[in-house]
């Protein structure tokens, strides 16, 4: 319980140490881009998930077996690659194409966009995880497109701010009280505490977290899930599965406008 606190705060407080920094960091090389409201303003504060990530590691290396090593810097290695790929995609990213649908097409015709090496990038990262913590071929399977699914679910969802971290923290929470390896709670307790701390700058448009950030939560969230049962992982993969197809054809952001429930939690905090 206590190294789970820890988890939590740490994330917490070195968050708010290094969120104006960054904010900083960001304008003065001009990393900014026009938000939903024609503002300019930083994009990539997801960065600060990095430096937290990487101060959590240290501290659960140092007080875990070397047993549970070996998952504390899978998640790191798993986060940082997504973080990665969407950085690229924040700085160099073309939106003449959209929707993951769109970027395969690309990819079918030779032509690479940033989307599309974030999707290829993402499914091998996702494979590679997956054949580290599976048991059988199934496995495998099954957790490759939870991972991978997962982070572009995120990602569908960082259309309106705070919209994508209130996402990552409602199904953190769910997995946190839920039974997957200590270890991976442990990791999760942190960047949810990372999460609390940014919030506030996201909800009232002063940044965006950008690919980076959504990337970053979003596989975190795939890759502790994959320490799920067999049946409850299957539960979550058919959800991701019907909401990508359900997103493929109609808006998200239209859909949450007509759903009362979920337009006001979407709106709470703004």
């Amino acid at each position: 319980m206590l190294i789970r606190f820890g988890c939590l705060f740490l994330g917490f407080i070195f968050a708010r140490l290094v969120i104006p920094m960054f904010m900083r960091l960001l304008y003065e090389t001009e990393c900014v881009k026009s938000n939903y409201k024609g503002e300019n303003i930083p994009v990539g504060m997801g960065l600060i998930f990095i430096p937290v990530l990487t101060i959590n590691t240290i501290f659960l290396v140092i007080l875990l077996n070397k047993n549970n090593i070996v998952y504390v810097v899978l998640f790191l290695v798993g986060t940082l690659g997504m973080g990665f790929a969407g950085l690229l995609d924040d700085l160099l990213g073309n939106r003449n194409v959209t929707g993951l649908k769109g970027h395969l097409k690309m990819l079918l015709k030779f032509e690479l966009t940033t989307g599309g090496f974030k999707a290829v990038f993402g499914g091998l990262l996702a494979l590679t995880i997956s054949i580290i913590v599976s048991k059988n071929i199934l496995d495998i399977f099954i957790n490759t497109l939870i991972i991978a699914l997962f982070t572009n679910f995120i990602n569908l969802l960082d259309l309106r701010p705070g919209r994508a971290l209130k996402g990552f923290l409602f199904t953190g929470v769910i997995l946190v009280l839920s039974p997957i390896y200590e270890t991976f709670r442990f990791l999760l307790l942190g960047v949810i505490g990372c999460a609390l701390a940014y919030i506030p700058y996201d909800l009232k448009a002063k940044s965006m977290m950008g690919d980076v950030g959504s990337n970053i939560l979003g596989i975190s969230l795939g890759i502790v899930c994959s320490s799920l049962n067999f049946s409850i992982r299957m539960s979550v993969l058919g959800f991701l599965i019907l909401l990508h197809l359900y997103t493929e054809k109609y808006s998200l952001t239209e859909t949450i406008q007509k759903v009362k429930i979920l337009k006001y939690l979407d709106e709470i905090g703004r």
